[in-house]
């Protein structure tokens, strides 16, 4: 079983607040707040979170809220 404390902890280091995560046959998606301005952000994974490393998933949710 997966650990998604550790992706919810990343978002928190990124300064987002996970809301909900949609799971699909293939893929994620992740409903975050930006804390900052509380904006809502839907960030698609291509795949689910536990398949990714940490780093993959810091990186691909980086490149996703700039």
């Amino acid at each position: 079983m997966a650990n998604y404390k550790k992706y919810k902890e990343v978002l928190e280091k990124l300064g987002l607040r996970q809301l909900d995560v949609y799971r699909y046959k293939e893929r994620d998606v992740v409903r975050a707040m930006r804390v900052q301005d509380s904006k809502i952000l839907l960030i698609e994974l291509p795949k689910h979170r536990e398949e990714m490393s940490l780093e993959e998933f810091t990186n691909l949710i980086k490149a996703r809220i700039k």
